[in-house]
């Protein structure tokens, strides 16, 4: 099956706390899971070419989340990609990516490639590559269209990421099948009902999982720590995991 390799783009939440970069990471370098403004930067300076990505897998559609889907798509136009690219995310996604790329880059969507646009809804899946991605809603804004994590596979390992919501039903249930779980912990203990806290929520969610599962938290305040949760790391801008 193999090591999965996880690449963090970002790690902050929606107000770049200390000078974090937003959240967002890739997986095996061909999966990024959410596009935050900065992505293709961060992508540069990890080495990573993003005309190697295969998919863009979108969680919801708030800004520090999406609002750098314009310059990967920009990247794609002028830096020669040919190969197909899929944009996984929930209902809506073509319809807001493309207003808003027309109005920033009017040509953007002009390109020498295929572009295949998956809208995923709750408990609905789809194969992108050898990636294998089912949908879960979570709890976060409800004024969106819809909050996802997603339950994962690939290359035969399970994996998960729970995108921005509070405690609920589905993010147990995803760290219970999850080898590995990528999971939004926005602070040490403010208790805001749409974000997980490190104080009150991740220890639930790490007794949810199997002893030896790995639990990564991502989409922080700069003070967040692992404590002494076992087999818990907290992600940094740039670096990257193997697990």
């Amino acid at each position: 099956m193999g090591a999965l390799d996880v690449a963090f783009v970002g790690t902050g939440n929606a107000f770049a706390p200390g000078g974090l970069c937003w959240n967002g990471f890739v997986v095996d370098d061909r999966y990024v899971f959410e596009a935050p403004p900065q992505a293709l930067q961060s992508l540069n300076r990890m080495g990573i070419d993003a005309n190697s990505l295969e998919a863009v897998i979108l969680s919801h559609h708030h800004g520090d989340h999406f609002l750098g889907l314009p310059f990967l798509l920009l990247h794609w136009k002028y830096f020669g990609r040919t190969r197909p690219a899929t944009i996984v995310g929930p209902p809506g996604t073509q319809e807001l990516a493309v207003a808003i790329g027309r109005s920033v880059y009017p040509s953007l969507f002009d390109t020498a490639y295929d572009l295949r646009w998956v809208e995923l809804a709750d408990d609905e899946s789809a194969q992108v590559g050898d990636l294998r991605l089912t949908a879960r809603r979570v709890e976060h804004d409800a004024r969106l269209s819809l909050n996802l994590g997603y339950q994962c596979e690939l290359r035969g390992r399970r994996f998960a990421y729970t995108g921005d919501t509070g405690f609920c039903e589905a993010v147990v249930a995803m760290a219970r099948a999850s080898e590995v779980l990528i999971a939004e912990c926005s602070s040490v203990d403010e208790r805001v009902p749409i974000h997980l806290n490190l104080v009150d929520d991740i220890p639930r969610l790490r007794d949810a999982m199997a002893p030896e599962a790995r639990l990564i938290l991502t989409h922080l305040a700069p003070d967040v720590t692992a404590g002494n949760l076992r087999n818990t790391s907290v992600a940094r801008d740039l670096e990257r995991y193997r697990i």
